[in-house]
């Protein structure tokens, strides 16, 4: 009993961890995932095998559509007689541009115009109201929830158009693409053409219109500019006819007048001073005793030069005479008194230019005098007339104004009307590739959706495999259980499939087929109790428990306390499941008192120790159900029966309850030498793995070791290569004999 409370170190089989990894639980390795989903292959060629099914079945069902592609290129017209002599040329599209037509060829209103042209109000496949109703649909129109004949809905007729109509620009390009998708091929065709067709009509029609706008506007204002101008020039020539100002050769009349008069004003001022000035010199001439015959008046006067020149030819006729006749001779005095007469002529036609000079000059400063006074009466009259030139200049700025106005407007109705005659079908789009029938669907392509679906259902399928691998609850390998636990792996227990099984009960096995697998993998963990020290002892009192019921702890008790027995080791199992007994069933006995009964003093060690009838092996039951089974089990009672076994057997198993359901698992952990613990393979949560050595680790610092049981070998054999192998062994014909006596 000392041995049992000191609670020694217990080496118990491999010890490859000393602590258990908290995040091991999630912590799986690569290569344990791919040999998990390796082993899931039948879920691997399930899942495949549905998710082409499904594939098939879609593609057999499903309508195939038609979508088919139209493309417009925007791009203003170059050479257009509108614009032939234009400097620059028309200014490209930007990115704004391209996205503003393409939601115009995506508006309700020409798609609308569409369904019209295009009748596609009277397609079912466009009008939902001329569709069968299906099943669902039949039930509401019996039950009045629907209409039969629901009415044709342009707007919902747009929706389906819209959604079957996809626009969008090609990248780097000012080209716009319009794909339709259609289940009728011809349909896929005629509507994108169709659709560009309408977008390049509207904009022909859209161009036409503001043309025919402006024209009309230049009509309206050219109608009342006429007007205008009319009645500014009658104002300009009324005004001009009160006021007399008549234009000649660009200017007004007085202007002209008083032009005129300052010219001759100064011509007659330079006439005068020409005259006082020739005055003034024949009268200095007489006025100082000079001839005033050589004045230039007097040179020039006809009259003086011929009487002149008879006085020198009458003075050249003297001077001859006076060489040979004396001055008393009467020709030489006849001709002196011609001389004297000759000079008196001259005297008085030189008198007669002086008068003619005298008179010119009265004549001048009258002239003068005249013209300037003209000239002062003139000026007078224009500070009037200069007035009525600003206002006349203010109406005929108002009538050239109107007139220039009208004259622009005019030539802008030209310019309208010839540009909308001659860009009458110009638009600033062309198509440049019309949509053709096709003869294959775009939707779904077989070839293509068959290989897709296979890669599809490849990658489905092993999805799913690796979910159910990673988000898998229990444990499948011993790896796994030493990385997470820190405690020893004692083995696994594989299961008995019910075709194969010969015997109604686990433990017969061992017995009936003691060279199986399940004998080999209860000698196994033999083995592991065998090598499993508490300081310097060997462990004798072995506790089997699990964390929660189900997990073939009992079976695997009653199994291995037979195999010792087999051995020839004294054994002994005591059942110390007092909420559900088991072992009796397990040993194939009926229920008798036990355990129960012995620590409450009812009944002694000879009453409650019974033999296995198929080994050596002896049983505790249970007993009668007592109350308070934790408080029996931890009681000093409990360590004496044990102690007092130790003195006659040399095994005690001990089959526990479930460690989670009830506490009686802590108590016998602290009492027996080393613990096994019974783990469901691939079922028992890990969690609750761990909560179960969490308890039973409190309970006691020896350490637990973990069977793995009802193991499907098959499955088991894809995880790992450690699964055991049934080994041919020939049993003596002694041992063979006897077990078919029992």
């Amino acid at each position: 009993m000392s041995e049992t409370q000191t609670n020694p170190i217990v080496s118990f089989g491999d010890r490859r961890r000393t602590t258990p990894d908290e995040n091991a639980i999630g912590d799986l390795s690569p290569w344990e995932i791919l040999r998990g989903i390796w082993a899931r292959k039948e879920i691997i060629l399930c899942a495949f095998a549905g998710f082409m099914a499904i594939a098939v079945f879609w593609l057999a069902t499903v309508t195939p559509t038609y979508t088919v592609e139209a493309r417009v290129m925007l791009s203003p017209r170059a050479g257009e007689i509108s614009t032939f002599d234009a400097e620059s040329g028309p200014s490209l599209p930007d990115s704004e541009t391209l996205q503003s037509e393409i939601q115009v060829l995506t508006s309700r209103a020409l798609v609308a115009r569409l369904i019209a042209d295009l009748g596609l109000a009277a397609n079912p496949e466009f009008n939902p109201a001329l569709r069968s109703p299906g099943f669902l649909g039949r039930i509401a129109v019996a039950f009045g929830m629907r209409e039969r004949n629901p009415q044709t809905d342009i707007e919902e007729i747009t929706d389906v158009v819209l959604s079957r109509l996809e626009v969008y620009q090609k990248s780097g390009s000012r080209v716009i693409a319009i794909l339709f998708t259609s289940v009728d091929p011809r349909m896929a065709a005629i509507i994108p053409n169709r659709l560009a067709e309408l977008y390049i009509a509207q904009q022909i029609e859209q161009r036409s219109g503001v043309n025919n706008e402006a024209a009309k506007w230049l009509a309206e204002q050219i109608a009342e500019l006429r007007v205008k101008v009319q009645e500014s020039e009658a104002a300009v020539e009324a005004f001009r006819t009160k006021s007399g100002l008549f234009l000649t050769n660009g200017s007004t009349l007085p202007q002209q007048q008083l032009t005129e008069l300052n010219s001759q004003l100064s011509t007659a001022e330079a006439d005068r001073a020409a005259a006082q000035a020739k005055l003034g010199n024949a009268r200095d001439l007489l006025a100082s005793g000079n001839a005033v015959n050589s004045a230039a008046e007097v040179l020039q006067s006809p009259l003086i030069q011929n009487l002149r020149q008879q006085e020198v030819a009458l003075r050249a006729q003297i001077a001859q005479m006076s060489e040979t006749l004396l001055p008393s001779h009467p020709r030489v005095q006849e001709a002196e008194a011609n001389l004297a007469d000759l000079q008196t002529q001259i005297e008085k036609e030189v008198h007669k230019v002086i008068e003619a000079l005298e008179n010119e000059a009265r004549v001048a400063t009258a002239r003068v005098n005249s013209l300037r006074a003209s000239l002062n009466r003139l000026q007078r009259r224009m500070g009037q007339l200069n007035q009525d030139e600003v206002k006349l200049r203010a109406l005929q700025r108002d009538a050239d104004t109107n007139r220039a106005l009208l004259e622009s407007f005019l030539l802008r109705y030209q310019q309208a009307n010839a540009r909308a005659e001659a860009d009458a079908q110009a638009a600033n789009a062309r198509i440049v590739s019309r949509a053709q029938q096709p003869a294959d669907p775009t939707f779904p392509r077989m070839g293509s959706a068959i290989t897709f679906a296979t890669l599809a259902g490849i990658l489905f399928a092993f999805c799913v495999a690796f979910l159910i691998e990673v988000f898998a609850r229990g444990f499948r390998t011993g790896d796994q259980i030493e990385r997470a636990t820190g405690m020893p792996f004692l083995g696994l227990v594989p299961e008995l499939e019910p075709k194969t099984r010969r015997n109604p009960h686990p433990a017969d096995e061992v017995l009936h087929d003691p060279s199986g697998l399940y004998a080999e993998a209860i000698r196994s963990l033999q083995g592991h109790v065998l090598l499993a020290r508490v300081g310097e002892r060997h462990a004798r009192v072995v506790l089997v428990t699990s964390a929660q019921p189900g997990e073939g702890k009992t079976a695997t008790a009653a199994s291995l306390a037979r195999v010792f027995a087999m051995g020839g080791y004294r054994t002994v199992i005591v059942d110390a499941d007092m909420h559900n007994p088991t072992v009796h069933e397990a040993l194939d006995m009926r229920r008798l008192p036990g355990l129960a009964d012995l620590l409450v003093g009812r009944a002694a060690f000879q009453h409650v120790i019974r033999r296995d009838t198929a080994s050596h092996a002896h049983v505790i039951q249970a007993g009668t159900p007592i109350s308070n089974t934790t408080a029996a089990l931890a009681s000093s009672q409990m360590q004496w029966v044990l102690t007092a076994l130790q003195q006659t057997y040399d095994y005690i198993i001990i089959d526990s309850p479930a460690a989670l359901a009830t506490a009686d698992a802590q108590v016998l952990a602290k009492l027996a030498d080393v613990t096994v613990l019974a783990v469901k393979w691939s079922e028992t949560n890990r969690k609750t793995v761990l909560r179960a050595l969490k308890m039973l680790s409190a309970a006691s610092s020896r350490r637990v070791g973990i069977l793995l049981t009802q193991v499907n070998l098959r499955r088991y054999r894809r995880y790992g290569s450690d699964a055991i192998e049934e080994y041919p062994v020939q049993a003596p014909v002694a041992r063979s004999r006897r077990a078919r006596a029992v």
